[in-house]
């Protein structure tokens, strides 16, 4: 038995959405660059698919896509527009690693406000060009209060939004209510690929941001074609997470109730108090252990899990995440995250709960 508790970092693909890809590797192989009819087609498809796309995400048709290859792609698609240049910056330090890196190499100016000790980042105003933060922290699953972090800043600031770990997974129409610009990555919600930048129409900087991207693509060579089977079955996986939200959320509610009652006790410490924090992420401190031992032996025993962001997992310096909210030293190095996919059940829960006490007892 597998049990796959890492599905923050990649998430098992649906399998309507592994057929809807073979299906289009079929029939929508033409580059949507040429201009013969095949490429139309698939154009057209494109096109079909974003529109529907924003509507299931945001409820409305405030936004446009641009296709990308995963969610450090809708970074990418921001620094080769150029759109970043001269601009300042406001973020935190517990952005996505890709994303802060980006932000440093492309604007002239970076600022990283601060957060709580469990991983709430701190709103402050400031005369900012441009805002980006997450609306699920990654490793720790912190949910932002973005309303809140966005009021305070200038109404000509342009928020752009991380919601690779909310899309499919939590109601990403009040996040889309205040952003100008959301990133995702369909590997998270199921896809066996693909990523978006979606862009709110009419704002004064939308048209030149999107013949930026173009120019991007086309001269400039810095970012690559879309591969139209990977957007076609980030759709068909978000139909299928869309489709029963309500009821998934729920039920990873209660199993994370239940987990976080279980492992009570014991001298694990849960990172984010459970109203805090994103269902399908259970984040926790391991005193005096290592959180990658202790993800080597769940491994042995079918348990995969993660000792934090997965593009990080062997850093020499530990969790940046875990040090942004005061593990310092050997402490950050001490997290074990697990995360969830919508098919995770009680069974599943009560094996997870079994083996990480023996482990933890046998360390």
């Amino acid at each position: 038995m597998i049990l796959y508790c890492d599905q923050a970092a990649a998430a098992r693909p649906d399998e309507e959405a592994l057929e809807c890809f073979v299906g289009a590797c079929r029939t929508l192989y033409a580059n949507q660059e040429s201009s013969h009819y095949g490429a139309s087609e698939v154009r057209r498809a494109l096109d079909d698919a974003g529109n529907e796309m924003v509507r299931l995400l945001t409820g409305s048709d405030a936004f446009t896509v641009c296709w990308c290859g995963s969610g450090t792609g809708a970074f990418r698609l921001l620094e080769s527009s150029g759109f970043l240049k001269g601009r300042r910056v406001v973020t935190s330090r517990l952005e996505h690693p890709a994303l802060t890196a980006m932000l440093k190499r492309s604007a002239c100016e970076v600022t990283e406000l601060g957060n709580t000790g469990e991983g709430r980042i701190v709103p402050s105003p400031g005369d900012w060009d441009f805002a980006a933060f997450h609306a699920v922290q990654s490793e720790l699953g912190t949910v932002q209060d973005l309303p809140a972090l966005t009021g305070v800043l200038p109404d000509r600031c342009i928020r752009f939004t991380d919601a690779v770990q909310m899309a499919g997974k939590m109601d990403l129409a009040p996040v889309a209510a205040v952003s100008d610009l959301i990133a995702l990555s369909g590997v998270k919600f199921g896809a066996p690929g693909g990523g978006a930048l979606l862009v709110r129409k009419r704002c004064p900087w939308s048209a030149a941001f999107l013949k930026a991207v173009s120019a991007a693509r086309h001269p400039g060579y810095t970012v690559p074609r879309v591969h139209a089977p990977e957007a076609l079955s980030m759709l068909r996986a978000l139909e299928n997470r869309c489709a029963r939200l309500e009821e998934t959320l729920e039920r990873m509610r209660e199993l994370n109730t239940f987990l976080r009652r279980e492992l009570a006790g014991t001298d694990l410490r849960f990172t984010v108090p459970e109203e805090s924090s994103s269902p399908f992420i259970l984040h926790m401190f391991l005193p005096g252990k290592q959180g990658a031992v202790v993800v080597r032996m769940l491994s042995e025993r079918g348990i995969w899990a993660g000792s934090g962001s997965a593009c990080a997992s062997e850093s020499p310096t530990g969790s940046s995440a875990l040090r942004a909210i005061g593990y310092t030293g050997k402490k950050s190095f001490s997290g074990l995250r697990f995360s969830f996919g919508p098919d995770f059940c009680r069974e599943q829960a009560e094996f997870l709960v079994k083996n990480l006490l023996e482990v933890l007892k046998n360390y």
